[in-house]
């Protein structure tokens, strides 16, 4: 990454330690390497339209990439961010409890409503919050993952055969996809490696 990047908001580096500043670079260089990428203002992107107040308070955006793939017309958007820890009192744990991970947005070409996607195994950990948005989806080649939307319809035009196959092909079962109206979520709650960071993008470029 040129050093000139640090010059783009000096706060935006402040938040992390020298390790986390090195992986956000090598991260960068690498994904340069497959993809045109810049960085952007938060506020460019599509952010603030799929959040809202109490959307993931946890995690707090950082530093926002536009990322192109070069051979299509395929965009999306990757956001370096904080996740804070909570002591057992709900007080915010100092900076040496936080980690960075990687989360990612995409346009898509409809309004698919809202839909979430998890591997079954996690289906006891989700239901209880988003039961509400239970959807009857019976699919024989998609059975080992649980789907929650608010229209079945909808679900299913957004689960092509393309899509599936790539939601399938991920390696890391702990994934994370949203779905609301026309953007799309996805990431790994875990800390940022530059595998993660690698996935994490192929899956966005494909999905």
């Amino acid at each position: 990454m040129d050093l000139d990047y640090r010059k783009y908001d000096m706060t935006k580096f402040s938040a992390f330690t020298e390790q986390d500043e090195k992986l956000i670079t090598e991260v960068y260089d690498q994904l340069a390497i497959d993809y045109d990428i810049s960085v952007i203002d938060i506020e460019d992107s599509p952010y603030e339209q799929f959040s809202s107040h109490d959307m993931y308070p946890l995690f707090i955006p950082q530093i926002c990439y536009w990322v192109k793939d070069r051979n299509s017309n395929s965009s999306f958007y990757l956001f370096i961010v904080s996740k804070v820890g909570i002591t057992s009192r709900g007080g915010r744990l100092g900076r040496k409890f936080d980690t960075i991970q990687l989360w990612g947005l995409k346009k898509l070409e409809e309004d698919f409503g809202y839909i979430s996607i998890n591997k079954k195994r996690l289906m006891d950990k989700i239901a209880g919050i988003f039961s509400s948005f239970y959807i009857n989806f019976k699919d024989h080649d998609f059975k080992d993952f649980y789907v929650l939307g608010s229209d079945q319809f909808k679900a299913m035009n957004f689960l092509t055969p393309k899509r599936k196959e790539t939601i399938k092909a991920f390696p890391n079962e702990n994934f994370k996809l949203e779905v609301r109206n026309t953007i799309l979520s996805f990431g790994i709650p875990d800390i940022l490696t530059m595998e993660s960071a690698k996935i994490i993008s192929k899956f966005l470029d494909e999905i």
